[in-house]
């Protein structure tokens, strides 16, 4: 098994905590891009219900180093605290690559 790893969150909170959420969205990463084990990352939101947004990562880590090395950040913990705060409901999911495609 690759240490290349998917990690997609799916996000479901009110509208009126949208704003915040993004805004801490750019703090955190403005941190996770310096990670060397970070690849890439995208923020989506659902267009038929803006209210479900969609954090896709891509990492070289397995889920249990992406664990150990990365949730245990300090600027993760204002990040969970929020999600408590905001009442945000989140759904994780693993993923690894089968196969892979880009612009040529």
């Amino acid at each position: 098994m690759s240490d290349k790893i998917t990690l997609a969150v799916r996000f479901h909170m009110k509208e009126s905590a949208k704003k915040e959420f993004t805004s801490r969205m750019r703090d955190i990463f403005a941190h996770i891009v310096k990670e060397k084990t970070f690849v890439k990352a995208s923020l989506v939101q659902d267009m038929r219900d803006p209210k479900n947004i969609l954090i896709y990562e891509v990492w070289n880590e397995s889920p249990e180093s992406f664990m150990k090395n990365q949730m245990s950040r300090a600027y993760r913990a204002e990040f969970e605290k929020m999600i408590v705060d905001l009442k945000i409901d989140r759904t994780p999911a693993w993923y690894s690559t089968i196969a892979e495609w880009t612009r040529a």
